[in-house]
């Protein structure tokens, strides 16, 4: 939809940056050349390269992937032709509105459309060509000084109104963003609060139908009905995942969740990483595999921004077995002494604790994070392990759920 709008105005911005330069061209034609009954050398000289000019800049809307080399193009053909005036004094009298109007457009549009340095890059060497071009080609004195700082005030209108368009493009862009993420987060609480919700209750009375049902014939069947609603509901969540933090792949499989945790560390060798021989046999969901690697990626993260000069990084993953819980222990522990309360919340993603504490929730676990010890910080996420569940106990100083 915005492009289908944006598409007549740039049609008409088109036709009328070709009109005006075509016109301009023209009059130089009539009055300099035609007119004129002995035109100069340097007349012809400087129409010419302005019309060239002008071709690279009405070109630079037929192709936008040249604008670097077309804008190049326009301010060496224009510093050439001012050399070439200076050294060889070919005559003629102060024009150049043409060139000066077409250099002004490809310059606008790199401020515009180009990575920064390079359109800094190139709007600087275009205010020089723009700027001493009168100077070297007609000579020193003070008309030829006041039409070069009018043109430098040209210059300084199209730089300006590039920077404009560039700083709308990427408030837009960043809107459509904060827009796509607004509908993406409304629809994982709607599948989290409602399907994932209802799919749990099915699961729920087909587990007490089995138990009332303990010798009848649909024992079987309600067997089967309690596994679909068991997998339905893990793909709900999976989806909450993905939609939650879209730029965060799941992990393929459940039995990597070995690999998963060396992944989030990353060979960081200030990280001591203690793993329990337990993981390597250890069956586990894939929510609980992408979990884990979430919430170590979002605590080193926030350790390397809010305490950076923690000597000590320590990262456990064990499994618990109790009497009344079964679940897997994820551990990340630092000394830095400038880690303050609640820095956490703001971590690498733009999710940070209520993030991490929503995924958590969605797999009926439970995070805890605060000071731990003297000077150190921890985040503690305890996960359900197949057939089990976190131990139902009073939460601890900083615990978040």
């Amino acid at each position: 939809m915005i492009l289908a709008t944006n598409r007549p105005l740039r049609r008409g911005l088109f036709i009328a940056e070709f009109v005006v330069l075509l016109g301009l061209n023209a009059e130089q034609v009539v009055r300099r050349l035609i007119l004129d009954d002995s035109p100069s050398a340097g007349e012809f000289l400087y129409f010419s390269v302005g019309a060239a000019i002008g071709v690279l800049a009405v070109l630079r809307r037929r192709r936008p992937d040249l604008l670097a080399q077309l804008t190049t193009a326009g301010i060496v053909l224009s510093l050439l032709c001012s050399l070439a005036g200076f050294l060889t004094k070919p005559g003629g009298r102060l024009a150049g509105d043409t060139e000066t109007l077409a250099l002004i457009l490809l310059i606008g549009a790199s401020c515009h459309h180009l990575r920064p340095r390079l359109a800094g890059g190139v709007a600087v060497a275009g205010g020089l060509t723009v700027v001493v071009a009168p100077v070297l080609r007609y000579g020193f004195d003070s008309v030829n000084l006041t039409v070069s700082v009018l043109w430098a005030l040209l210059w300084g209108v199209g730089v300006a109104v590039g920077l404009i368009l560039r700083d709308g493009d990427a408030r837009r862009e960043a809107a459509q963003i904060a827009a796509r993420n607004r509908e993406r987060l409304a629809l994982a609480r709607e599948l989290h609060d409602l399907v994932a919700h209802h799919i749990t209750g099915v699961v729920v009375r087909t587990q007490a139908a089995q138990v009332v049902l303990a010798d009848g014939s649909e024992r079987e069947l309600l067997g089967e009905i309690e596994r679909a609603g068991a997998e339905a509901l893990s793909a709900v969540r999976r989806l909450v995942v993905m939609l939650r933090s879209p730029d965060q792949r799941l992990p393929p499989t459940a039995g990597n969740l070995l690999e998963t945790i060396e992944a989030a560390v990353d060979g960081d060798t200030s990280i001591t990483l203690r793993l329990a021989p337990e993981l390597a046999d250890l069956a586990v969901t894939p929510e609980t595999v992408s979990t884990v690697h979430r919430v170590l990626l979002e605590s080193l993260t926030n350790v390397r921004k809010h305490a950076p000069d923690a000597r000590r990084v320590v990262v456990t993953v064990r499994p618990v077995v109790e009497t009344d819980a079964h679940y897997l222990r994820v551990e990340v522990c630092n000394d830095g002494t400038r880690q303050g309360r609640g820095r956490t919340r703001h971590t690498g993603d733009g999710y940070g604790l209520i993030g991490m504490s929503e995924r958590i929730d969605a797999l009926d676990g439970r995070l805890t994070v605060g000071e731990h010890g003297d000077h150190g910080w921890r985040v503690l996420a305890e996960l359900p392990l197949p057939g089990g569940a976190v131990a139902a106990r009073p939460p601890e100083k900083g615990a978040a759920r």
